[in-house]
């Protein structure tokens, strides 16, 4: 029998069971908006409440994302059926109403379906809705040799793929982009450099450094009063994400996040990390969970961040630019060219300072991953360079 303690690990928030769907009952960004949306959870131990209760959390916390607010928790429900719990709605939206409108059991899964009403908050920044691209490394190990039981050495490529699909999955606003097939530990002296280099060869503005710091194991042995039992194998699984802005420098977060779950896999068993069915474990699931989270956290950080591309080319009075539709840009959009150049003080610390062209320019054609742009106004394009940078208005 699995112990209870495991049971706030062994939701199954897959996010690709979550249906969320808008409802056309409002007029206008000032109303409030109704969303219906789906989630699911395991039963564990016949537990059919905390199943119930962890489904309804799952479906708000869709609804919620998918409105444009950003949730830190959500514990707490408008009509009373959770009590006693708190919910953090953070600044761009609020819960005024929620109802059930279908529950039903399917042997050991929990489904529920949500309408929520959500109030948006009367003022959002202009770059909430932009696409943000983000580049990284394989998130590094520093302890391998955690990695012998069950033979997972290639958990660091394993679980950086899969924060990118979790990413891709649950925002419709980030995107891991690339993806260096290596791993990377920056040195301190060195990071603002290694940063931008990552951003420019992934033509991505955010770099994101990971590390899994803990993956060890953890076990009880069957007590003398039950020596029937079998002996609990729990493991740990620590992360630590650094985010930066490669295009205009600076960190923007840093968290660490820490779980752990029954590990159910025999000792000697050959794991594929990359396989649904190591997902799909109890463990998996918990370690999705933990990403989940982290990711979420990554997208309230980088909301209001405008979004942010290189001049990559100069062909008279045309321009051509890193952003295109992937990045949610769109013809006649409006942006501002700048140059950035790094100064110095006299005790050798570096700075960088900012000087803006003239007027704005104006995206005339837009491709994929690129755009060509004009002057707004008088088509002049005096001194602008390759490596300058643009930003969306």
């Amino acid at each position: 029998m699995q112990s209870k303690k495991i049971k706030g690990y062994a939701i199954l928030i897959n996010v690709c069971v979550a249906l969320v769907c808008l409802i056309a009952l409002f007029s206008g960004q000032s109303h409030a908006m109704w969303y219906e949306a789906k989630g699911r959870a395991i039963i564990l131990n016949g537990d059919k409440e905390t199943a119930k209760r962890e489904a309804i959390e799952e479906a708000l916390k869709q609804a919620m994302l998918f409105s444009g607010a950003s949730i830190k928790s959500v514990q707490q429900l408008t009509n009373g059926l959770l009590e006693n719990e708190e919910m953090t709605i953070r600044s761009t939206g609020e819960v005024e109403q929620l109802e059930i409108i279908d529950e039903r059991y399917n042997g050991e899964v929990f489904t529920v379906s949500i309408r929520a009403d959500i109030f948006p908050a009367s003022q959002q920044c202009a770059a909430i809705s932009d696409i943000k691209r983000f580049a990284t490394t394989h998130f590094l190990i520093p302890n391998r040799q955690q990695l012998t039981e069950g033979n997972i050495r290639h958990l660091d490529e394993a679980v950086t793929k899969r924060f990118a699909d979790l990413m891709a999955n649950t925002t419709d606003t980030l995107r891991l982009s690339y993806i260096a097939p290596h791993t990377a530990k920056f040195k301190s002296e060195f990071t603002e450099q290694n940063v931008r280099s990552l951003s420019q060869r992934g033509n991505s503005q955010f770099v994101i450094v990971g590390t899994i710091d803990d993956l060890s194991i953890k076990k009880e042995s069957a007590s003398i009063f039950t020596p029937w039992a079998d002996d609990s194998v729990d493991r740990y699984f620590g992360m630590t994400l650094h985010v930066f802005d490669g295009i205009n420098g600076g960190k923007l977060f840093t968290k660490s996040y820490n779980t752990h779950a029954q590990w159910t896999f025999d000792r000697f068993a050959q794991i594929d990390e990359f396989s649904n069915y190591f997902w799909h474990s109890t463990y998996g699931r918990a370690a999705q969970k933990l990403m989940i989270d982290a990711i979420q956290d990554l997208k309230e950080a980088t909301a209001c961040q405008p979004v942010t591309g290189r001049v990559v080319n100069v062909a008279g009075d045309i321009i051509s630019i890193s952003l295109g539709r992937d990045n949610g840009l769109q013809d006649s959009d409006e942006l501002v060219l700048y140059q950035a150049k790094e100064v110095m003080d006299n005790k050798g610390k570096k700075y960088l300072q900012y000087s803006l062209y003239p007027g704005v320019f104006v995206v005339e054609n837009t491709f994929a991953n690129s755009s060509t742009i004009i002057h707004k106004n008088s088509g002049l394009v005096a001194n602008i360079q390759e490596n300058d940078f643009v930003v969306k208005k």
